[in-house]
């Protein structure tokens, strides 16, 4: 059943992204590119990575319409060999040439900006709404400042440039994105980075002193006698880690949520803004429950974990047009072609971001 657009106003009609991926299509999908890429060595990983995309895209709609994604799996293969021969030449130095570990660890860090900045291009690239391509202007430069230079200053600061560098990656990202010949504007601040940032740290706190505090409640109840029992030590250190990877998961959601709402709620396309209304204990209550069901089901139940997970993600964001959202789009396919040919873009190396 297609989803009408809802009128804000007389002039801004409202257009909701709609997912209409299934467990059960996805996972004949899932099942036959883990069994090729398998007998294969990891060759068709590429040809999987390209029909599980193309499947996502397929099935999320925009007022009646679906997205299409057009890379070439010989590209992405490409990326994979050079990929695994980097992996294979610091397996090999480890056995023979162990002096030559830290140069190969510093020269795959020092090539990572230029990963993200030519993955962010090609993914763009081949991406497509109503035949008309996404873009992505970002310079390698830019990539090189934010993800080699200001990284740098993490230790040197204690860690007190993190908000800035997030900020910084998320207008990267958000800045230098195009649909046809519109570019999309990103009109953040650093600050709001700043407040999710004091907002994890006291978070951080109160955790920390109620974890101290059960600590000592539970010694006490205990006593030293049956803490010596290796039984409820164990009990104890897995309790303990389960409480951590708990806290750290609710962190790593909260930031991921508030960062991708705040990137979304101050983006526009042209006459179109986006609005997103991600909330951390959704998206956490998915987290555990896709992680006890392919745990349960030995891994059979990942096509599902992640269609509920994409399902969630997607359909929490929609788009505010302004006059018709036709109208755009047939603006766009007009002055599509003065973007020049960017076909080499397909032989760039892509990578998971």
């Amino acid at each position: 059943m297609e989803l009408l657009p809802e009128s804000t106003s007389r002039s801004e009609q409202t257009y909701p992204l709609v997912f209409t991926g299934s467990a059960g299509e996805y996972f004949r999908i899932w099942i036959i590119n883990v069994f090729l890429t398998v007998i294969t060595l990891g060759i068709y990983n590429a040809w999987a990575k390209v029909r599980t995309r193309r499947y996502f895209y397929a099935h999320t709609t925009l007022d009646g319409y679906a997205f299409d994604y057009l890379a070439n799996p010989i590209a992405i293969l490409k990326g994979n060999l050079i990929i695994a021969t980097g992996l294979i030449l610091f397996i090999i130095s480890q056995q023979y040439v162990p002096k030559l570990n830290s140069v190969i660890v510093l020269g795959f860090y020092a090539v990572i900006p230029y990963l993200i900045y030519t993955s962010l291009r090609f993914r763009a690239y081949n991406s497509a709404y109503r035949h008309i391509r996404m873009h992505f202007h970002g310079s390698a430069g830019e990539s090189y400042q934010i993800y080699f230079w200001w990284s740098l200053l993490l230790p040197l600061t204690l860690g007190l440039v993190l908000p800035y560098l997030a900020y910084r990656k998320k207008k990267y990202v958000f800045d230098h994105m195009a649909y046809g010949t519109t570019h999309n504007r990103f009109d953040g601040a650093p600050r709001q980075f700043y407040t999710m940032y004091l907002a994890v740290s006291c978070f951080s706190i109160v955790g920390v002193v109620i974890a101290l505090a059960l600590s000592g409640m539970v010694f006490g109840m205990l006593g030293k006698g049956k803490l010596d029992h290796p039984a409820a030590m164990m009990t104890l250190v897995a309790a303990g880690y389960l409480g951590f990877v708990f806290m750290a998961s609710l962190i790593q959601q909260y930031l991921y949520t508030q960062s991708t709402n705040y990137g979304w709620n101050h983006s526009t396309l042209g006459h179109v803004r986006f609005t997103s209304s991600l909330k951390t204990w959704p998206l956490m209550r998915i987290r555990i429950t896709n992680l006890l069901a392919i745990l349960c089901s030995l891994g059979l139940l990942i096509p599902w974990a992640r269609i509920r997970r994409t399902r969630y993600l997607l359909e929490h964001i929609q788009l505010m047009v302004s006059g018709d959202l036709d109208h755009f789009t047939a603006e766009q396919g007009a002055d599509d072609h003065a973007l020049g040919d960017v076909s080499a873009d397909f032989f760039d190396i892509e990578v998971g971001l």
